[in-house]
């Protein structure tokens, strides 16, 4: 499966009309990945706006809610993401790791692998433990772990972890929604570059391996994304950049998320 080098995200896209509007627009701009949840609400707009493109030149990514990881709730997650995506789904993950739950979750999506009702499984917000643990009680390797990633949590110890297993990291929040733009040495390689901040960071992201999925209802940012890959940061600012790492989150902290 060919993720491409940046997706497109779609959380909080839920406007019917426009958000048919945006996804067409990006696959017609050479987004190969959408990204979408159970959570998010949208799968109907996806299916309704991807149904008339060829099924073999993008890919759907769906998750799994925790609140549906027993084995059964999996099942019933997987068949009407399935129905509203319009019978495609290309990857799906756990959405997030219920500490009770992600083993037989996990085994439920290896089911579904098994049968062929998806071409890949894998998890998201997993930390090593929790993937050390589908290691021992599971027999499918996650192709990706969906995690938040940016500069300011530059995800290093996971990351190594990570290619050291053959299992991609996929960053949600990649640009932690624009927080850190006036950031004086992104805002210096941008000027360097001729480029914005937002393209500085997702070409960070491709440098080091990751697949970011930027999410934007904008035409112009969604061109502005893709364009990303346009350009090449010299070592000394990628160094600079991953000077920036703090641990600094936008999203919750796997350990501390509300499961309940």
């Amino acid at each position: 499966m060919n993720l491409g080098q940046i997706g497109f995200g779609t959380y909080k896209i839920t406007d019917e009309e426009k958000g048919i509007e945006v996804i067409q627009f990006a696959l017609k701009n050479g987004y190969k990945i959408i990204d979408t949840a159970s959570f998010y609400g949208n799968e109907e707009i996806i299916g309704k706006a991807t149904e008339n493109f060829n099924k073999n030149d993008f890919f759907i990514t769906t998750k799994v809610w925790p609140s549906d990881l027993t084995y059964d709730g999996v099942m019933r997650s997987f068949e009407k993401s399935y129905n509203n995506l319009r019978e495609k789904i290309d990857l799906l993950l756990i959405h997030w790791p219920h500490p009770d739950n992600f083993i037989t979750g996990y085994k439920a999506l290896e089911k579904l692998k098994e049968d062929r009702l998806v071409k890949e499984i894998g998890v998201a917000n997993f930390e090593i433990r929790h993937l050390e643990a589908l290691k021992n009680h599971c027999n499918i390797k996650p192709y990706l772990n969906q995690v938040e990633a940016h500069p300011m949590l530059a995800q290093n110890e996971l990351a190594r972890y990570l290619k050291n297993e053959n299992i991609k990291l996929q960053a949600w929040s990649p640009t932690a929604r624009g927080q850190y733009y006036d950031n004086k040495i992104i805002l210096d390689i941008a000027k360097k570059h001729n480029v914005t901040p937002t393209q500085v960071i997702l070409n960070w992201h491709l440098d080091r391996g990751y697949h970011p999925i930027p999410k934007s209802s904008n035409p112009k940012h969604i061109i502005e994304n893709i364009e990303s890959t346009n350009f090449k940061i010299g070592e000394d600012d990628l160094m600079k950049l991953n000077s920036l790492d703090a641990g600094l989150r936008v999203g919750p902290h796997p350990e501390l998320f509300p499961y309940e």
